[in-house]
């Protein structure tokens, strides 16, 4: 229906020849949709009872007729007829009829329109949390079946919803969404509208000066719509913006434009803010006794309006209510099919019952062989399970092989090799004294790996041996830090113990100590130059907490997902290349658990990670 928004004249020579042509051919479908056309005429000049009874016709038509898409049509134009009326009730009604029948003939793109014109009904009473309902309905729909047009038009009016909230960001995210859409598709009459949102947030930002360029742009565009409902919230915008530019006289111009087109139409709509508007040009102009009479009509008409609203808001409470007990009936309706159809059910399950039973004695005689059965069926599941645990064995000990491969023979045998050259004389002592360093990092390295391999490979072949007693988690700590000095003094890290002596776990010194050392032995290899590493304790009912946190590379989800899980997973290398086995976090969290408590993580690409485990506090936990 673009045509018309710009030669009314010729929308209504038009309607009058379709409806007068589709009758003289039998055409219903063709009369209905001339009863629209027309219904639009009359809607664009303010006319809405004689547009009502047009849309009305239309309706009646397309029942009649078994025209479901035109029904849909006409009712959404018959509910939004109602909405421009301000009798919300009403409207409310004929949207949710639109809706149940889409549901029941499964039309997703006219469901999408009711649920998009349904919005604005919510959005008028301000009630934000179902207006955004609709419309990501609404948006979801568009989306899936890639209507940009009407995924421009509910991007348009969830912005209006955020500005009224006051979600400026969210309303600049889509608005530009949706200007990108129209200027695609040149849809002129949505284009303007998307600009004059785009101008309100500025106004709304105080962004005078680049409000007044969208605005602008809207009202070139309108220029050719002969469509004055929609110029009126444009001239209040307009009106707004040069009141902040302090331009009274043209502000003044645009507010009286509103006015004027306001009372032509028979609207209250928005004329509450034009009058405010007016009463505020007035007041900085210093002209009081033309502010005070604005102020006095702002007043008369605030008092109009909220008294209408108040009538609305229980028109559509009773709107909601008849259209339940509507619901209700058809759901008591649709019951008592029900319970007949349950009859004939039951009749069909004694039929089933007594062919059971004949089969039941059919098979008692098979019992010996059914025993037999599910005694082989056990056996077979008790192969299956020896069957795995050789799986896990077997994996264990690949794992075990790989590790010592990869992870300690390559430190062992360059250690090797430069004895072997200093042996050989090929060599220095000087020379071979300058990669003592080197040396010893790998020795720390090959230690660590060995205890974790160790402790690993002790809780998968014979369980963990766990003897709880009351221990200082500070001072295993500044142990820890102690032997990782030498790593983190590589990178400057800063190491920071932010425990207190009162931090005392009911727990095994040597697995918890085991815990503290990888986590922050982790820490340190993932964490920048001049980075810094700090473990704390928060006290909880029962339980310690203990934190270990960096500001190091961090993990993404899929990372943070599977840290501690039992699948293999790749070997991540530090920030200066030092490489792990894998195999630390999963010793931490079979010993954390093994001492009553559990442990966890939360991490952010670039900026870090917080590794958490809780210990109780007393052997009573």
């Amino acid at each position: 229906m673009q045509y018309a928004q710009y030669n009314l004249d010729s929308l209504l020579v038009i309607s009058n020849e379709s409806i007068k042509l589709s009758k003289s051919m039998r055409y219903p479908k063709g009369e209905a949709q001339g009863y629209i056309i027309e219904g639009l005429y009359y809607s664009n000049i303010g006319k809405q009872d004689r547009a009502i009874s047009y849309f009305k016709k239309s309706v009646s038509l397309a029942i009649i007729n078994s025209e479901t898409n035109l029904l849909l049509e006409s009712k959404i134009k018959l509910a939004a007829e109602y909405k421009y009326k301000e009798d919300y009730a009403n409207a409310l009604k004929h949207y949710l009829d639109a809706i149940e029948i889409a549901k029941i003939y499964n039309n997703e793109v006219y469901l999408s329109k009711c649920y998009l014109n349904i919005s604005a009904i919510y959005r008028v009473q301000k009630e934000y949390e179902q207006t955004i309902s609709f419309l990501s309905k609404s948006l979801e729909i568009n989306e899936f079946s890639n209507d940009e047009v009407q995924v421009g038009k509910t991007l348009n009016n969830l912005t209006a919803c955020y500005i009224e909230m006051g979600d400026l960001d969210s309303a600049s995210t889509s608005i530009d969404r949706a200007i990108s859409i129209f200027e695609k598709v040149k849809l002129d009459s949505w284009l303007a509208y998307a600009y004059e949102l785009k101008g309100s947030i500025h106004t709304k930002k105080g962004q005078y000066n680049q409000a007044l360029q969208w605005l602008s742009k809207s009202e070139k565009i309108h220029a050719n719509i002969d469509k004055g409902r929609y110029k009126i919230p444009l001239y209040n915008n307009l009106a707004k913006t040069y009141l902040g530019l302090k331009d009274y006289d043209t502000a003044e111009d645009y507010a009286l434009m509103a006015l004027h087109l306001s009372k032509k139409l028979n609207t209250l709509e928005q004329r509450d803010l034009t009058l405010e508007v007016l009463y505020q040009i007035k007041k900085a102009d210093d002209n009081f006794e033309n502010a005070l009479a604005y102020l006095e009509e702002l007043k008369a008409i605030s008092d109009t309006i909220n008294k209408n609203n108040n009538i609305k808001e229980l028109r559509i409470l009773k709107s909601n209510l008849e259209f339940e007990q509507e619901k209700e009936q058809y759901i008591s309706e649709s019951q008592q099919k029900h319970t007949l159809q349950l009859s004939y059910i039951y009749f069909s399950i004694l039929i089933i019952l007594a062919f059971a039973i004949i089969i039941f004695i059919l098979k008692k005689n098979n019992k010996t062989q059914n025993r037999l059965n599910e005694k082989l069926l056990e056996n077979t599941e008790a192969l299956k399970n020896n069957q795995t645990h050789l799986n896990e064995a077997n994996n264990t000990k690949i794992r075990l092989f790989s590790i010592i491969a990869h992870d300690l023979k390559g430190p062992i045998n360059s250690f090797k090799s430069l004895l072997d050259l200093f042996n050989n004389r090929e060599l220095s002592k000087t020379e071979f004294m300058e990669f003592m360093p080197e040396i010893g990092k790998n020795i720390d390295s090959i230690a660590f790996t060995l205890n974790n391999l160790l402790t690993w490979g002790q809780s998968q072949m014979n369980g963990l041996s766990t003897k709880p007693d009351f221990i200082s988690i500070k001072k295993l700590v500044d142990e820890s830090f102690s032997l990782l000095s030498k790593q983190a003094e590589v990178k400057s890290i800063a190491t920071i113990n932010d425990i207190d002596n009162n931090v005392i776990t009911w727990s095994d010194r040597d697995q918890i100590d085991v815990v503290i050392r990888n986590l922050i032995s982790n820490a340190v290899k993932f964490t920048r130059e001049h980075g810094t590493i700090t473990v704390c304790a928060v006290e909880e009912d029962l339980f310690w907490k203990i934190q270990v946190k960096d500001n190091g590379v961090g993990m993404d989800t899929d990372a943070v997902t599977s840290v501690f899980t039992e699948k293999e997973t790749e070997i991540a290398y530090g920030t200066l290349n030092e490489k792990g086995t894998g195999l630390g976090l999963r010793v931490c969290k079979e010993m954390v658990e093994n001492n009553g408590g559990r442990i966890w993580v939360e991490s952010e690409i670039n900026q870090g990670s917080i590794f958490s485990f809780t210990l109780p506090k007393t052997k009573k936990v």
